[in-house]
């Protein structure tokens, strides 16, 4: 997360320190979110905000934006019905093992490091208007992959131990039973091989084995070890009411600025994505990104999936006016104390949303 000083020097174009590209180095260029709150002769003039806040998630350090994006605008949704209530939230767990995302030459990985919205719309809903049931997030927490001792943010398997077993158990049970149609082997004792299981989770694994040669993907098998059988019961999950997706390709910045108005004023926030700035080392050997030299240091554009939930115009005693989006991200509550409550400025945020080059607005039909 940029640090609060890099941040303000970067959003505030009165002072006159220059920013070099070593103090950049050292930060996530999180390009989206320049941020200016009212100051001196300001006030907000207009403002249209939706009136079901969408419920503050943490994903991590894992690249499930793309997730938490589409799940917050389901809650959204069921709350706005009446069929949840705030406490009522849908397992961010349960929607990645229904999502399945195809990786083809890719990491088994790929629903738990990256993924993009329109795969979840295709395969919860195939573009039609549905119902859909889920686990409640109480009943299959999202913490339960989470590694808070994370060291850097970024997702590497290697540092989540108990998942990196389960990943290997699958293959390896999946590869058995290919073979012989059942898994002779799947005994506590072969699953407390590969990690120190509690006794819940041996019996989760073991009911997860027996349907491995249905099973697909690591993502559903993944569904079925850690969400409880009790979670996955019809009295136990959240219903919602018939729902679609709507995909919008809005390019030009007018157009974008009166759609989402247009959303808000009807209690719908947006699901938008956009760059993030991410940096790498062309030198293998260097182990933390600040001790990269120079000449090694390259940045890409990493998609990053938000929802944007409010709009205001800002302008001062001479009429000079500047327009700001309230962002709704999956970073805690952290991003919000230290962004203006998640209000940025309209002009850096257009600009990462078409930097991406897939301009997609996305909203829910229901």
């Amino acid at each position: 997360m940029i640090k609060l000083l890099i941040i303000l020097m970067l959003s505030l174009p009165a002072f006159s320190l220059v920013i070099t590209e070593d103090m950049r180095w050292k930060e996530y260029e999180h390009s989206a979110y320049q941020y200016l709150p009212p100051m001196g002769s300001e006030k907000v003039v207009n403002k249209v905000e939706v009136k079901t806040n969408p419920i503050v998630r943490d994903q991590d350090g894992f690249g499930t934006c793309y997730l938490f994006a589409m799940t917050s605008l389901m809650d959204q949704s069921c709350l706005k019905s009446g069929n949840c209530t705030k406490d009522d939230q849908i397992s961010v767990l349960d929607v990645l093992g229904k999502t399945q995302l195809k990786s083809g030459d890719q990491s088994e990985f790929l629903g738990l490091n990256g993924g993009n919205l329109s795969q979840v719309i295709d395969a919860l809903t195939k573009g039609e208007k549905v119902s859909l049931k889920f686990a409640k997030e109480e009943c299959a927490p999202y913490q339960q992959i989470e590694n808070y001792n994370n060291p850097d943010n970024d997702f590497r398997i290697v540092n989540y131990p108990q998942l990196l077993a389960i990943n290997e158990i699958y293959h390896q049970v999946k590869d058995s039973s290919l073979k012989d149609g059942v898994c002779n082997k799947c005994t506590e004792d072969f699953f407390k091989d590969f990690f120190p299981f509690s006794s819940s989770m041996l019996e989760s694994l073991s009911r997860a084995a027996t349907k491995i040669t249905s099973i697909n993907a690591f993502e559903e098998f993944l569904n079925e070890v850690l969400i409880p059988k009790k979670c996955q019961e019809d009295k136990s999950q959240i219903k919602l009411a018939p729902i679609g997706f709507k995909q919008e390709r809005i390019s030009d910045v007018e157009k974008f600025r009166n759609k989402m108005t247009e959303l808000f004023e009807k209690d719908k926030s947006a699901a938008i994505s956009s760059c993030t700035w991410t940096r790498y080392c062309n030198d293998p050997s260097i182990k933390y990104m600040e001790m990269c030299p120079k000449e090694q240091r390259k940045r890409y554009c990493g998609g990053h999936a938000y929802l944007l939930s409010g709009f205001r115009k800002i302008c001062d005693d001479k009429n000079k006016c500047r327009n700001q989006y309230r962002v709704h991200n999956s970073w805690g509550k952290n991003f919000e104390v230290f962004n203006d409550n998640g209000w940025v400025n309209e002009d850096s945020l257009f600009k990462a949303y078409l930097d991406l080059g897939n301009q997609l607005v996305t909203y829910t039909e229901d």
